[in-house]
């Protein structure tokens, strides 16, 4: 695509955006940074349980990693809790390494992982700044996301962005994967149109893809991809990029 192309595609998604009564969000990885959080969080966990029993932490890393590969495939759409499915996982890892699965150490656990989490939560850059600007426009923000209800419930509260949003999805709450069904749901259950939202994700596969078949304009937040090259979904490499596609307006009381 040249550049008289990218031109009137910016242009499309400036008038969509303006157009829109909504703008969706993923959450995690899309405006707090959750890789990160959740990462360190971890971290701790497997550093308490090396301390106690000696299992080297980059054993207890790479077998973790492959239960959250194996426990997490059905996205959190079966209505437990963060906490049950946290649980889950630690218990799974201590049975791994034959280790006496003993109730008080799983608690301290799971206190540990909580407490590491909420001290590493961070926004993503811009985010504050485009949810406030969304606000000013009169835009209404709802979150869609695969996690626990109880989870991104805590979650926003401890990043300070409850306020600004409307409505929280979540595959735990409404029973749907984003990629078998969600957003769908999403545009039933707030009585809209695909045309009526704009939909911004880090994932192409579970945010983008399947919101782009709902008929949902979307924007990939692409942080680690090379430039936009003007076919596909658009691209942004920050959040801050997409205040520059939003119409100057006057301030609209909610």
């Amino acid at each position: 695509m040249g550049m008289a192309g990218k031109l009137e595609a910016v242009r499309t998604y400036r008038g969509r955006l303006a157009a829109a009564s909504w703008v969706g969000f993923d959450l995690d990885d899309t405006l707090h940074e959750f890789r990160s959080a959740s990462s360190t969080a971890s971290k701790t966990v497997f550093v308490t349980i090396s301390g106690r029993h000696g299992i080297p932490t980059t054993q207890l890393q790479d077998q973790y990693t492959v239960i959250l590969r194996e426990l997490t495939s059905h996205a959190f759409s079966d209505g437990r809790t963060s906490h049950d499915y946290r649980r889950e996982r630690f218990v799974a890892l201590l049975e791994a390494f034959s280790v006496p699965v003993e109730s008080e150490f799983i608690q301290d656990l799971l206190a540990l992982y909580e407490s590491s989490l909420k001290a590493s939560l961070r926004l993503k850059t811009g985010a504050a700044n485009l949810l406030q600007k969304l606000i000013s426009l009169g835009k209404k923000i709802v979150v869609v996301t695969e996690g626990p209800q109880d989870a991104q419930e805590w979650t926003i509260a401890n990043l300070s962005i409850a306020p600004y949003i409307d409505y929280l999805v979540t595959t735990n709450k409404f029973g749907a994967t984003k990629t078998t069904g969600l957003f769908s749901l999403v545009l039933k259950h707030l009585n809209i149109d695909s045309n009526e939202i704009v939909f911004i994700g880090d994932n192409l596969k579970r945010d983008i893809e399947p919101a782009t078949e709902e008929g949902i304009l979307c924007i990939y937040l692409a942080e680690n991809e090379g430039s936009w090259t003007g076919d596909g979904p658009f691209w942004v490499k920050e959040l801050a990029e997409i205040e520059t596609l939003l119409e100057t307006r006057g301030r609209v009381e909610r």
